[in-house]
This record gives structure tokens, C-alpha cells and sequence, in this order.
């Protein structure tokens, strides 16, 4: 048995190494092969070979058994000296542990394989480097490795909640890959963009990623997830209310994941084909999916799939009017929805915890860093106030000292004035630090637009070049209208960037006070936006439904934009507040609504427009009403409210434009704030 594994290899058709056997797992016959060799292997590099095929088998089928064969094969490579055996091991354990939601430990794996994978001294001494590439180039191996371990933070940048470093991430994956012609690897990065697009709603993006990667994987051969590349594109076409499109690629997936025995997205695509039956009408064919999707993942322990079973099957027998066996699975849904988010809450936490880069953690202390000089200041202001209140009453009980105590009292007040001035001004540019979170997530959008097209746009050139070279100017014309769209797209979202821009370079401008014409409707919905991603920049958790009502006949009105914009901003700041206030201590039926509108003003009225910016928070008691739009009053935690908001607004409404602003409030119901402002001819 000494030369078992050695004879194995030599005898299995296929197992020479070769760069794509390290991402193909073996078929079951070969790994029985294995498990019998493997007590009686004492080479430590044959072992460690040996443990990666074992876990390369069960990674997708059961990923706690293949995470210990995966640590078996990164200790002996450690053992051995041997730095992309070692780092290879690294990725697959991210990956793992990723599946099985630890990301936390995921993170750990990622973090110190991209290490080994960034230092070309890696390359060196390597045992069997064509088990990663076939033309044996060490360089090249590393290079694979390398953007292997981008696509994984890639992974825990979506899982988390970070969108635009998720896709950057796989941009950067594709673009290493492509250095090298890793077409195994290029399939698998389209795809994750794919999967990416899909999720956040953004269809014809997911289904270029997606077929792009369909492509890749049958030009490098590598058809192990070719099964879930099919499945996407029969949930794209699902979403898109193509059912019989839906339909036929999704039975095409199922053959796939059948060749490559891949039970994980086997099931998957049973789970969308319950869906489509449902969908369609075909309930008892929904119920069959679903009851066998549910008796699969209960034997795996997974979850999250048993919890997608329940969902599946509560709405099946919703539609059959079975409401016994609907109730039950709702139950059965809900208990173990909670559970899992618990779960997840805590393991988010831990990641978090660990911190994704220095660089967060320097922005969490200039952030404190901000909060704590604005506490300062407004400690510094009240202590001031209340210096002035100490020295008007001994004025008032030494009044033959009056003469003296009035030039002490004249100085103390021209020093509360000039504080008081410049307090007003520090708040007018606090403003523009609130829009900063909003305006890098709602630039990243369209820039991500930009970034994403020009690379489509390069790829279709380099087509229209081959196809006029073929003489085939038919399809050269059809590629160059392609072009054309793209272009159109990338000039239409560059100038959304540009208008960000200039929206955030005019409101950090202080203005001269000439007043100019005015598109009301786009100052409210700009900042209505950026302050919405501001707040959310601070808290993931938080989320509202944002409503806008604006008068299309609405005309320009002669305001100056930095004060209008700046009353905006405040509103929608208190608005923003007032319902994540509420959300912590409301009920799972209550949705956080922010809603602006924009009208004439009646005839009878006078000539003006109307801005109401309502919300369904927290409300404003009744004893307090009379006394928001005083300087420095505040029913914000100390540190969170200077208290010059409202009175700012109050100030650049009436006394800057000759308008009015009035309030509407239920204590527990929400508010609305009315401003009317003149229209000059």
C-alpha cells in the first residue's frame, strides 16, 4: 500500500496535474481511491495533495467535513515550507467558513493568504506548481491565487453590506485574471458580479455578468457551477416575467447540477422552480419542489435552505387556501427566521469587531474625534450663557457699581455675539460634513456605471475591429449601435456624477445672498437622497420609504440654492432622526415613511409654492411646539443637537426670502413641516 496514491495517479484517466484540477473536484470513484490510499501514505506532500481533493469534493456538499481536510492540508503545507500550497489551502478555508457563515474566520483566512499571494517570493521552491498551472509558470500560479483571494473579500464585503467595495473587489479579480488568460477564473468572477447584480435588482447588468461567465466556462472547460450560471439566467428572465424562458433554462440547470453533482445549486434551482409553479399556477408542482428541497437540506442541517423550504410551502398552500397547513409553515418560517437572524446579527458583530481595514478604524476616530469637539463647543457656548446670566444678576443687586457693571456687561455681550456669530456659521458648514456620507454612496452609483460600461464598451470594440476586418459590416453595424447605447449610458451617468459634484460644491460655497432661479423639485429630491445615505453611512441597520410628491408645472423660483438647500437638509435630518427614533422601540408593522411634496400656493393664498416635508416618527410633544425654532434649543441627547437647526431654517425662510414656516405635529404620529415661499416676478 506504500505506492498506493502514486500507481492511482498514474492509472485514473484525468489526473495528471494540471492547472484546472486544482478547481475541479474529483468524481467519487477517484476519492474512494483516495481514502483508501490515505493511511497508508507517509509522504507528507502526497498527503497533503490527497487533502485537498477530499476537501475539494465535499466542499459543496458537505462543507464542515471538507474545512477539516482543508486544515489538514494547510498544516502540512506549512510543515512542508510550501507558500501557494499554503495560501491555495487559505482560500479554500475562507471559502468554507464563509459557507458555513463564520466570517469572522473567514476574514482571518482571506487576510493571510493574500499576503502570501501579494509576495512574488512565494513562487519560489514550489512542489508540483502544474497542479495550479499546466504550463508549470510559478508566476502565474501565484497570479491565479491572488485574484482568487479578491473575490473572497469580495464575498464578506456583500455579505456585509458594502456594496461598491463588493463590486470594486471583483473588478479587481477580473482584471488580475486577465493578465494571466485565467479563463476558469473569469468565469467565476463574472459570475459573482452576476450573482451581485441579480440580488440588487439591476437585471440586464446581472445578465451580461452572467452570460459572459457561461462563456468563460466553456472556453476553459470548467463546468462544475455551470448549473447555478443557468439557474441565474432563469431567475433573471423569472424576474422579467418571462416564465416560459425562466422555465426552460432552469431545466437546464438541473441537468447540469445532475453531471457535475452539485447538490447545492441543485437544490437551489428546485426552489426556483417551485417559485416559477407557483407563479404559474401549477401549486401542486410548487409543492413538490419545495417538500423535496425541505427533506434534502433537513438532512444536511442547512438552515437557511429549510427556512427557504418553509417560506416556499407557506406560500404554496396560501394559494391553495389551506390556510392550517400555510399558518403551520409561517410558524415553522418565522421561528427559525428569527433564529438565524439572531445568528447572523451576532457573527455581523464579530466581523465587524475585528475591523475590515485600518482604514475604518481611522475614520471611527475622526468621526469621535468631530462628536467630541462639538460636545466642547456646545459646553463652551452654555457655560458662556450661563457666565452672562451670573454677571447680569450682580449687576441687577449692585446697582451702584451700575456704571462699571454695564462696560463688563456691554464687553461679555459682544463676546456671546461674536460666539454666537460664529457658532451659526461652524452649523451652516457642519452641514456639508452630514452630506459627505451621502454624496461618496450616491456618486459611487453612477461611477460604478461608468466603470462597468467602458469595460463592455472596450470588449465590443475590440469585436467591431474583428468583424470589419472579416468584411462583415451586418454585424459590425449591430455591434456599433451596441457601442453607441453604452456610450449613451456612460455620458448620462457621468453627468449625474457631475451633478453631484456641483450640488456639493454649490452647498459648501457661502454664497454672495443674490438670489437666483431655482428648480425647487431638484434641490428637494437631491437632498432628500443625500441625506438619507448620510444617515445610513452611520447606521446599516436603519432603512425608511422615501415618498416624493413635486408639481411638474412648478416654476423656478428666485431663492439663493445654499440657504434653501440648507433648510432641506435640516428637515430631512430631524425627519431621518424622528423615525429611527421610533423604529427602535416600534413594532414589526411599523414602516419609517419620509415624504416631500411640492404645489402652488391656492390663488387665494397668494402667489407662492408650498414644501412639505412630512414624516411618521416620533412627533413633537404639544409643551415644546412654540419653542423649536428658538436658538439652541434641542430635544436631542446631548452631543447629537447644537440646537441652531430649526432656527437656522426659520431665519433663511422668513427673514432671508419674505416666506413662512409652520409646523404640524402629533406626539407618537409624526410631523410635518410647511414652508412657503414667495414667487418674484
Amino acid at each position: 500500500m506504500k505506492h498506493l496514491l502514486k500507481i492511482i495517479l498514474l492509472l485514473v484517466p484525468g489526473w495528471s496535474f494540471a492547472q484546472d484540477l486544482i478547481f475541479t473536484p474529483p468524481g467519487k470513484h477517484q476519492v474512494d481511491s483516495l481514502r483508501l490510499a490515505l493511511p497508508h501514505e507517509h509522504n507528507d506532500a502526497l498527503k497533503m495533495f490527497i487533502y485537498n481533493r477530499l476537501g475539494s469534493y465535499d466542499t459543496e456538499n458537505n462543507t464542515a467535513k471538507a474545512l477539516g481536510y482543508f486544515k489538514e492540508e494547510l498544516a502540512l503545507a506549512r510543515k512542508l515550507g510550501q507558500r501557494l500550497w499554503e495560501a491555495r489551502a487559505l482560500e479554500n478555508l475562507s471559502y468554507a467558513t464563509f459557507i458555513l457563515g463564520n466570517y469572522p474566520e473567514s476574514l482571518k483566512f482571506a487576510n493571510s493568504g493574500l499576503e502570501i499571494a501579494e509576495n512574488d517570493e512565494s513562487e519560489k521552491d514550489t512542489w508540483k506548481v502544474t497542479t495550479f498551472a499546466k504550463d508549470g509558470d510559478a508566476h502565474k500560479a501565484r497570479i491565479y491565487l491572488l485574484a482568487g483571494f479578491y473575490e473572497k473579500l469580495g464575498y464578506l464585503y456583500s455579505r456585509t453590506g458594502n456594496g461598491s467595495k463588493c463590486v470594486s473587489s471583483y473588478f479587481e479579480a477580473i482584471k488580475i485574471a486577465k493578465t494571466v488568460d485565467d479563463k476558469v477564473g473569469l468565469s467565476f468572477y463574472n459570475e459573482d458580479l452576476g450573482d451581485y447584480y441579480l440580488f440588487t435588482g439591476k437585471l440586464d447588468s446581472a445578465l451580461l455578468f452572467t452570460n459572459q461567465a457561461l462563456d468563460y466556462s466553456e472556453a476553459s472547460g470548467f463546468r462544475l457551477y455551470q448549473g447555478g450560471l443557468l439557474a441565474n439566467v432563469g431567475q433573471i428572465y423569472f424576474r422579467k416575467g418571462n416564465y416560459i424562458a425562466a422555465k426552460k433554462y432552469y431545466f437546464e440547470s438541473l441537468k447540469a447540477n445532475k453531471e457535475q453533482n452539485n447538490q447545492n445549486f441543485l437544490l437551489r434551482t428546485y426552489l426556483s422552480l417551485a417559485e416559477l409553479y407557483q407563479s404559474t399556477g401549477k401549486i401542486d408542482s410548487g409543492i413538490y419542489y419545495a417538500t423535496l428541497v425541505l427533506k434534502d437540506y433537513k438532512i444536511q442541517g442547512n438552515k437557511s435552505g429549510i427556512n427557504d423550504a418553509y417560506t416556499a410551502l407557506f406560500a404554496a398552500y396560501k394559494l391553495q387556501g389551506r390556510t392550517d397547513s400555510a399558518f403551520l409553515y409561517l410558524q415553522r418560517s418565522q421561528t427559525l427566521s428569527d433564529s438565524l437572524h439572531v445568528a447572523e446579527k451576532a457573527k455581523l458583530s464579530q466581523y465587524l469587531s475585528i475591523g475590515f481595514s485600518d482604514q475604518l478604524k481611522v475614520q471611527e476616530l475622526e468621526k469621535e474625534k468631530i462628536q467630541v469637539q462639538t460636545r466642547n463647543r456646545t459646553y463652551v457656548m452654555l457655560a458662556g450663557i450661563g457666565i452672562f446670566v451670573i454677571i447680569a444678576s450682580i449687576l441687577y443687586r449692585n446697582n451702584k457699581q451700575k456704571q462699571k457693571a454695564n462696560k463688563i456687561l456691554e464687553k461679555t455681550l459682544s463676546d456671546l455675539r461674536a460666539t454666537q456669530t460664529q457658532l451659526i456659521q461652524r452649523e451652516k458648514m457642519a452641514s456639508l460634513g452630514e452630506l459627505t456620507a451621502g454624496i461618496a454612496h450616491e456618486i459611487q452609483n453612477p461611477l460604478n456605471f461608468v466603470n462597468n460600461f467602458s469595460e463592455v464598451s472596450k470588449e465590443l470594440m475590440d469585436e467591431l475591429r474583428e468583424e470589419l476586418e472579416k468584411g462583415d459590416a451586418k454585424e459590425a453595424d449591430v455591434i456599433s449601435q451596441d457601442v453607441i447605447q453604452n456610450l449613451e449610458k456612460i455620458a448620462h451617468h457621468g453627468k449625474r456624477a457631475d451633478a453631484i459634484v456641483k450640488g456639493m460644491l454649490q452647498h459648501s460655497q457661502a454664497g454672495s445672498g443674490a438670489k437666483e432661479p431655482t428648480d425647487i423639485n431638484s434641490l428637494a429630491d437631491n437632498y432628500m437622497r443625500l441625506a438619507y445615505q448620510g444617515l445610513l453611512s452611520k447606521d446599516k441597520s436603519f432603512n425608511a420609504e422615501l415618498v416624493t410628491h413635486f408639481d411638474p408645472a412648478l416654476p423656478k423660483v428666485n431663492a439663493i440654492p445654499q440657504d434653501i438647500g440648507r433648510v432641506l437638509l435640516n428637515l430631512f435630518n430631524n425627519a431621518f432622526y424622528a423615525v429611527n427614533q421610533k423604529q427602535k422601540t416600534a413594532g414589526i408593522d411599523y414602516k419609517p415613511t419620509v415624504e416631500v411634496s411640492t404645489e402652488l400656493a391656492p390663488p387665494s393664498g397668494g402667489r407662492g409654492l408650498i414644501i412639505k416635508v412630512k414624516d411618521n416618527g416620533t412627533g413633537i410633544p404639544d409643551a415644546i411646539k412654540e419653542k423649536i425654532m428658538q436658538p439652541f434649543f434641542t430635544t436631542k441627547p446631548t452631543g447629537e443637537g447644537t440646537g441652531l437647526g430649526l432656527s437656522l431654517s426659520y431665519d433663511f425662510v422668513v427673514k432671508g426670502h419674505g416666506g413662512n414656516i409652520q409646523v404640524n405635529s402629533v406626539e407618537g404620529e409624526g410631523s410635518e413641516f410647511i414652508i412657503k415661499l414667495p414667487i418674484l416676478t
